[in-house]
């Protein structure tokens, strides 16, 4: 009895220990390509690791992650990019250009300015307008088309997008919050100067329901720059780079208090590099043991635990 009380502790320990890691992912862009693109905070004590560089088409403006599968999504500007957690080191692999369409006739690469993974499939919010496409926010296929496309479909348009005007909001983070089945964004944009009714600040975005877009909280005090944003650890996770600084500043929204109650800053190797995407990442830097991994801790534990009884 006491040997299985044991194991059973040590593998919840373990469990706990692998949920633990979960960390936020942040990007940067360089043209030089040995000053790091992607980052792994632990939020924990503020240590950092670069999880690659800026290789060719490496740099990171979107981040998104597939906690099921273990595998990061990282767009620079219309290409979209796949990295296998645990990969320190290794540049991530193109997966191929990003296409918005309308009616799967007509198709244009697009940047994007954010990433998010929610129910299975990748999303992206784009503030590039045309004549033809609103801002908004889009969902992704990962699996290129028979023209290499990783083709963008409309899920939620811009709503101050009217005729041929493409839209005013700039969603510079985007990430999916399970608790609530919503989007949350930082819009970059204030409009209210114009007449307009939005502010930069964190909104919600109800894209599967009703589509309601309602603000959650304004950017912290003296920071209008924000562009990344991830969910995790009860924390919404601001990232930003001021013009002209050659720091990342991250701040923690406090999902139960509502107040920013932490913050890192984070150096960065040269003047021309600028802070992007964010995403929540448990394990990146790790990759946590499948069961198959859970079952050998399990039998090691219990072959310990026998020793040390006989």
């Amino acid at each position: 009895m006491r040997t299985s009380m044991f194991v059973s502790a040590a593998i919840a320990a373990a469990a706990v220990a692998s949920q633990a890691s979960a960390q936020l992912v942040f990007g940067t862009t360089s043209a030089v390509t040995t000053n790091p693109a992607a980052v792994y905070l632990n939020v924990s004590n503020g240590a950092t690791t670069t999880l690659w560089n800026s290789a060719a088409n490496k740099k990171v403006n979107g981040l998104a992650a597939d906690t099921t599968n273990g595998i990061l999504y990282a767009n620079d500007a219309a290409r979209l990019n796949s990295w296998s957690y645990g990969s320190v080191g290794t540049a991530p692999t193109l997966i191929g250009g990003m296409y918005r369409t309308n009616d799967n006739v007509s198709f244009t690469a697009t940047g994007v300015d954010g990433l998010a993974f929610a129910n299975g499939n990748l999303y992206a919010s784009t503030s590039f307008g045309s004549t033809v496409y609103k801002r908004g926010i889009y969902r992704v296929n990962t699996t290129p088309d028979s023209g290499g496309r990783c083709v963008m479909t409309p899920l939620w348009l811009d709503p101050t997008g009217i005729g041929t005007n493409s839209g005013t909001l700039q969603f510079g983070g985007i990430d999916y919050n399970a608790a609530d089945g919503k989007f949350w964004v930082t819009n970059g944009t204030d409009t209210t100067g114009a007449g307009g009714t939005y502010q930069r600040a964190i909104y919600t975005i109800d894209a599967f329901g009703g589509g309601a877009m309602v603000k959650i909280a304004d950017f912290p005090v003296g920071h209008a720059q924000i562009d990344g944003l991830a969910i995790g650890g009860g924390y919404a996770w601001l990232t930003e780079q001021a013009p002209g600084s050659s720091t990342v500043n991250i701040f923690g929204f406090n999902l139960s208090t509502l107040q920013y109650d932490k913050s890192f800053t984070f150096a960065l190797a040269e003047s021309s590099q600028r802070a992007t995407g964010a995403c929540w990442a448990p394990g990146a830097y790790a990759a946590i043991p499948g069961p198959a991994g859970v079952s050998v801790l399990a039998a090691g534990l219990l072959f310990g635990a026998r020793r040390r009884r006989a």
